[in-house]
């Protein structure tokens, strides 16, 4: 059981760590991947509005009483020096949409005729700015026709790459300390709750052994007195309410074993469909009693589970049929093969008063939809967690659900 806890707790802290790390990894190369593009996009617009890089010899020229630094461009991000050290070029269309030239001089490894060929490209997509192969371009239109800046960020793009790749690698390190860490912590963290639910369990198992006794007696003296004094309502009460309250400790002493995390039942081949016949003929008489249709398929179908737990879940079924089953009602119980899995299968009536919004909650500790009516037919409301404690024990699944007027218990056990 504290291993169980303990490596849930760890799947459960890893995820919620694991979710945090990629979220700050996203956070931190979707902010360097936007800032990146803005600023390569501006630059591209810039080059596009100028025509190419500006002439700052020229401008130099101009005003040979110049003091002051040439001011930076795009709002104080780009400085000159910046600007020159840019790879681009440009194409020059005439008013029809037609290349006029290129200008490559600001690149070496792309060639007129490969500029022209990208800005063709664009003309052709008919957007204003976007990136084509490693280029990122910018379109802008004027009297005399338009003009495209081609800004190459193949650099900016390995830069992008490599801080991602970093950014996963101090992540996985990050990962891997801290399940260290979380590894190490867990058990003292879940050390109380393991406590507690051991001694809950000892208790359970400790009060259902204890109470054999007492209900053994209450019951041998209760037949003894109808043997003096002959049967009344009263011995048949105390008779009822003993097979109630045995009942509901062995279901307890079932759940209790059944959640033992190193439980491994004893698995062997056996006849399911003889084992059904066994287990379903002491509830022939119940039935009849109370004009139910009971009707039982034993086909030979071998399977490979726990032979005395399966014989337990099928009585379980089959009390709870008997139970809640409305007077006139029926009750199937059959096994079948499908595919890979062999299908357990117990269908009965059920009253309108009786079906449930969501049948999956049936299977829920303690769940009554209706307290009243459930101890009038003396159910406790576990009989169908211990059904699913012990199909998870046999590696099987157990669900229900409604079909038409009758609800469905299906087993699914693995070949």
């Amino acid at each position: 059981m504290v291993r169980t806890l303990q490596i849930k707790f760890v799947k459960t802290a890893m995820t919620a760590i694991s979710v945090l790390l990629l979220a700050v990894i996203c956070a931190i190369s979707g902010i360097y991947s936007f800032d990146v593009y803005r600023k390569e996009k501006n630059t591209a617009e810039m080059l596009a509005d100028n025509g190419g890089t500006p002439d700052f010899m020229k401008m130099k020229q101009d005003r040979p009483d110049r003091t002051e630094p040439i001011k930076p461009f795009d709002g104080g991000r780009m400085s000159p020096d910046d600007v020159m050290a840019v790879r681009y070029f440009i194409i020059r269309y005439d008013t029809d949409g037609g290349i006029e030239s290129a200008e490559t001089g600001s690149i070496y490894s792309v060639t007129d005729e490969e500029a022209m060929e990208y800005g063709e490209k664009v003309i052709a997509g008919g957007k204003q700015s976007g990136i084509i192969g490693h280029f990122m371009y910018s379109l802008k239109s004027s009297e005399d026709g338009k003009t495209a800046a081609f800004v190459d960020v193949s650099s900016q793009i390995s830069s992008i790459v490599s801080v991602i790749v970093i950014s996963l690698i101090i992540t996985a390190i990050a990962w891997i300390l801290m399940f260290v860490l979380v590894s190490v912590l867990s058990r003292r963290a879940i050390a109380p709750i393991a406590e507690n639910i051991v001694r809950q369990k000892q208790f359970v198992t400790n009060a259902g052994h204890e109470l054999k006794t007492p209900l053994a007696i209450i019951m041998t003296n209760t037949e003894a007195l109808e043997l003096f004094n002959g049967e009344s309502k009263w011995t048949r009460n105390i008779k009822a309410q003993t097979r109630r309250l045995n009942d509901l400790m062995q279901n307890l002493l079932t759940l209790s074993k059944m959640d033992e995390a190193d439980l491994n039942l004893p698995m062997q081949d056996f006849d399911l469909g003889a084992l059904i016949g066994e287990t379903a003929a002491p509830f022939e008489e119940p039935a009849r009693e109370k004009g139910l249709t009971l009707s039982v398929e034993t086909p030979q179908i071998t399977v490979k589970a726990n032979r005395d737990s399966m014989g337990q879940l099928i009585g379980i079924l089959m009390d709870n049929a008997v139970k809640y089953t409305p007077e006139g009602g029926s009750i199937l119980l059959t096994a079948f093969t499908e595919g890979n899995s062999v299908i357990l299968r117990e269908q009965n009536t059920v009253s309108p008063e009786d079906r449930e919004e969501n049948p999956e909650r049936l299977f829920d500790r303690f769940y009554r939809r209706d307290e009243a009516r459930t101890q009038k037919k003396g159910g406790y409301g576990i009989g169908l967690s211990a059904a699913r404690a012990i199909a998870a024990a046999n590696r099987a699944q157990i669900s229900a659900a409604y079909l038409e007027q009758n609800i469905v218990f299906t087993v699914k056990l693995m070949v």
